[in-house]
């Protein structure tokens, strides 16, 4: 026979047990969770990187010469300096620059500088009008296509 004062619930090790449990999967779930949210972020800047550089080519098609532009600040051809809808909520800044050892009539190169903190500590990405990309780590610049791109 059972007792009727008996209240059903959950015992506190019942309780405890159940929070450890989330707590465990909830700690091998954020690390995956963050670095997918980083690598999104990143992959705006190198859509928003190259999408400059079709607005660049798109210009000099029009005048022979490239157009500089500087992060965040309209360029005279409305070259987009932001990724995203807005520059408050870009997840990258771009200027545009001739190369080195070069001139705007002949060369190029967009900068996509993250405004988020990347866990690979990129400095920028980068892409020229003669098909370079790469990337600076550190203040070194690097071509190496898997560490950037």
């Amino acid at each position: 026979m059972r007792n009727p004062c008996r209240l059903k619930g959950f015992t506190l090790i019942e309780v405890m047990i159940t929070v450890a449990i989330v707590g465990i999967l909830a700690a091998v779930a954020y690390p995956s969770f963050i670095e997918q949210i980083v690598k999104g972020k990143r992959t705006e800047c190198r859509s928003g990187a190259l999408q400059t550089m079709q607005q660049e080519e798109r210009y000099f098609s029009q005048y022979n010469v490239y157009v500089e532009a500087a992060g965040g600040v309209s360029a005279p051809a409305k070259v987009k300096t932001f990724s995203g809808d807005k520059p408050t909520e870009s997840a990258c800044t771009f200027s545009a620059a001739a190369c080195a050892d070069s001139a705007l009539d002949r060369c190029v190169e967009v900068r996509a500088t993250p405004t988020y903190t990347d866990p690979r500590k990129i400095d920028y990405l980068y892409v020229t009008s003669e098909g370079e990309r790469g990337c600076s780590v550190g203040g070194t610049r690097t071509t190496t296509e898997k560490s950037c791109w």
